[in-house]
């Protein structure tokens, strides 16, 4: 254990920082080191105590740090502060020490780390799968410190963003982000971004399932270019999945699929011909494993990033059968959202994840309806629901699926409409707005599409 510990110099930080507590040395020490990056109880007592004076805007020396500590614990030894004191002449390696400290730290997290994920091994509770998703959410928090992040200038980043304007131009692309596959959706959020959570919200049977599974189609199989996606579907299982992508690329009724009429149909095998050739290019990776811990699906996604490359997009269905710790299912959700949004900034993808809604749910969708919300709409960097006004029983080939757009942070709200083809288990770009019915005043729209084409 001596090997991952210095304590000269955790003294000399202390130390230092006492000969002059507002000098950039002393200032720049005391960001970069926590009070678990030392060794022992006194010197994180006195490192925890000499940053709440800094933050106070209080000056640090022998007597302010010294009266801090005594109401903290009477017994502490103060003339160990002063030994510190009169062992550092001066602040001149001040940065070297306190660098010195956080690795030192950093070792000592990291040994702690690995006796963790020993103990997970030989813990006999867990099943070999779920052992080594622990034992890589254990290992996962190595070297996951932030303080080494950089300030820099705001103008320092303007080369990079005119080249990613430049590259999108080239392209003759009109959005900066993951295309959803949807002109009218692509139109209201300028493309999925790197970093976000998506939540997508509806009651059940609305369609939000298919409405997913068409941008992973756009984005892994049909689109021009192919790239990775993963999709945890802790509910349906892959042959299910298979089915209502058949059905959609193929333009084969899921019903068809789902009682092998396809087999007796020569224009159906066909199309099921020409969709299994389209599934050649798939690069949709699909984890069925239901009942996953937030640790275990970030994990897991850091595996198959490293097996299959790194993912264009990221699904989780659904957020509520997510586990996660907490007292209540409000706290545990909130921890499951928060969970999605680092991974989304981790694997430096869009994530979405599908959401239920309150069951007393009337009318229109709204922030307030978000089943166990807790954090969600603070985590989510855009939250959409599905609405249909023909939802109970009376949807057919004229009604829409008015997709509202309640929270996007770097795009438009409001609604768009999309047509619903769920017989073949997708959505298609639209024009039209929903008639009223027939005992229904026409009420005026306020409703946004993408530009005529």
């Amino acid at each position: 254990m001596e090997a991952l510990i210095n304590i000269e110099a955790e003294q000399a930080v202390i130390g230092g920082v006492l000969h002059d507590s507002s000098s950039d040395n002393a200032l720049q020490a005391i960001e970069t080191c926590k009070p678990e990056d030392f060794s022992n109880r006194a010197n994180q007592m006195a490192w925890q105590a000499i940053q709440t004076l800094s933050a106070r805007g209080q000056p640090v020396d022998l007597i302010t740090l010294t009266d801090l500590l005594k109401t903290k614990d009477p017994e502490y030894q103060i003339s160990y502060l002063g030994q510190c004191y009169r062992n550092t002449p001066s602040q001149a390696n001040l940065k070297v020490y306190a660098d010195k400290v956080r690795q030192y730290g950093e070792l000592r997290h990291t040994a702690s780390a690995l006796h963790k994920a020993l103990a997970v091994l030989h813990d006999r509770s867990h099943e070999p799968a779920d052992k080594i998703n622990l034992v890589l959410s254990e290992l996962g928090s190595i070297g996951a410190d932030e303080s080494e992040q950089q300030i820099t200038n705001l103008a320092d980043h303007q080369s990079a963003l005119l080249a990613h304007i430049e590259t999108v131009y080239q392209r003759g692309a009109s959005i900066t982000g993951l295309s959803t596959g949807f002109e009218n959706l692509d139109y209201m959020t300028g493309g999925l971004r790197n970093g976000d959570l998506i939540i997508v919200a509806a009651r059940p049977s609305m369609g939000k399932t298919t409405l997913v599974l068409n941008m992973l189609e756009r984005v892994t199989i049909t689109g021009q270019q192919q790239s990775t996606a993963l999709f945890f579907s802790l509910e349906m299982p892959a042959q299910q999945i298979l089915q209502k992508v058949f059905s959609s690329v193929g333009s084969i009724p899921l019903a068809s699929i789902l009682n092998a009429q396809v087999v007796g149909s020569t224009e159906q095998t066909a199309k099921l011909s020409n969709a299994m050739e389209f599934m050649q290019r798939s690069k949709l990776l699909i984890d069925e494993k239901g009942g996953q811990h937030i640790t275990q699906i970030q994990s897991r996604a850091k595996r198959m990033a490293m097996k299959y490359g790194p993912p264009a997009l990221i699904v989780v269905d659904y957020l509520q059968l997510v586990r996660a710790e907490g007292e209540s299912q409000t706290i545990r959700v909130g921890n499951v959202s928060a969970g999605l949004k680092n991974l989304a900034k981790q694997m430096a993808c869009p994530v979405i994840a599908l959401s239920q809604l309150n069951r007393n749910l009337t009318g229109k969708p709204t922030l307030m309806n978000l089943r166990d919300s807790g954090s969600i709409e603070q985590d989510a960097d855009m939250v959409l629901f599905l609405h249909d006004e023909d939802y109970e029983g009376q949807r057919d080939e004229y009604s829409l699926t008015e997709i509202i757009f309640a929270k996007n942070r770097m795009g438009r709200t409001g609604s768009t409409f999309l047509q619903p083809e769920l017989h073949f288990s997708r959505f298609t770009d639209t024009k039209r707005l929903p008639t009223p019915k027939d005992d229904q005043p026409a009420k005026p729209l306020k409703k946004l599409y993408g530009p005529a084409s």
